[in-house]
């Protein structure tokens, strides 16, 4: 099973057990290889494909024209509880165990980051420290805002970062890693409905607007061997302005840019890596995957989770590229 990315206007409609996609380029999925379907054009939808999508649990994202992740439709959930829903919103609203969640997580996606750096001899210096979970915010801002200049470092001038600014995006960096994170957010709330929990319940971005606050909560721990690290190979690729778009005072990913992320997002997803402190390998996909799983099993056993982090995983001849000060066409 695999996520399929439809970037063409396209109309969908099923059977039972198929997908027709019906376009410039129609197709037939049979419904046992879609793990989820993203859509990143036009489309029209009809009521067989959401029952075939909540009939076989397939989480259905939703993009605009730009590639800004819009929103899931999500099937019935596979492990339907109440006990765990009930758990969730116990620790949500228990300001010590929310804050000690909020904290594992923020501490791991640190300690990732940094696993991302060390091939280059780099090191975050400041910790994730509060009281409150607002004052972890405003830490991890601190540590974020250390994190991109030391990156600004590494990367060559038409990829470096400067300062994220999201709406729009002003720099091809913030192109991106708004996409990549995009991807990553509607993956990391499929993971996330297939766990069994429900990803509106969240303990770092609870008082956000976002429509899967969880979602965001966990991408956390896979933004750097993911995200970040997807920016790095990259700017390292020669791959520069046929990427890029300008839309008025932003610039955008165009569909060559997409499908650029999305084949190195899948290629990621499949390399065998053993997370620190763990004493097996497994896809990065697999470990993504455990990371709401690891939360169900801590929420229900009261204790603390067991997060991945996870190590470098650039390629060898991009680690080369940007060691070398690859000098690029300034932006």
């Amino acid at each position: 099973m695999k996520d399929y990315y439809i970037f063409q206007h396209c109309k969908l409609d099923a059977d039972e057990h198929v997908l027709h996609i019906e376009g410039d380029k129609s197709r037939r999925l049979p419904v046992e290889e879609i793990a989820g379907l993203h859509l990143l054009s036009g489309y029209t939808i009809t009521s067989g494909v959401i029952d075939l999508a909540a009939k076989h649990y397939i989480p259905i994202h939703a993009y605009n024209y730009y590639g800004v992740y819009h929103g899931t439709f999500f099937p019935p959930p596979v492990e339907p509880t109440g006990s765990i829903l009930i758990s969730q919103v116990k620790s949500r609203l228990d300001e010590g165990r929310r804050l000690e969640l909020a904290k594992c997580i923020l501490e791991t996606s640190n300690r990732s980051t940094n696993s991302l750096l060390k091939p280059f001899d780099l090191e975050l210096s400041n910790d994730i420290e509060g009281e409150t979970v607002e004052a972890l915010m405003l830490s991890e801002a601190r540590v974020r805002k250390e994190y991109y200049a030391l990156l600004d470092t590494i990367l060559p001038p038409f990829w470096s970062i400067v300062k994220r600014e999201r709406q729009p995006p002003r720099r091809p960096a913030d192109a991106v890693l708004g996409f990549a994170n995009g991807i990553l957010y509607a993956k990391m709330a499929g993971w996330i409905h297939r766990a069994g929990l429900d990803p509106r319940i969240s303990y770092i971005h609870g008082e956000s607007r976002a429509r899967n606050p969880l979602a965001l909560d966990l991408a956390e721990v896979m933004k750097a061997p993911l995200s970040e690290a997807i920016l790095l190979e990259i700017a390292a690729s020669g791959s520069e302005r046929s990427l890029i778009t300008e839309v008025g005072e932003g610039v955008y990913l165009n569909e060559k840019g997409r499908k650029t992320i999305i084949q190195f997002i899948e290629e990621v997803l499949k390399k065998s890596v053993r997370p620190a402190g763990k004493d097996r390998e497994d896809t990065v996909e697999l470990w993504g995957n455990s990371v709401p799983r690891k939360l169900h099993r801590c929420l229900v056993e009261e204790n603390k989770p067991d997060l991945p982090v996870m190590p470098c995983i650039l390629s060898s001849s991009t680690m080369r590229t940007l060691m070398n000060e690859r000098l690029s066409v300034p932006y």
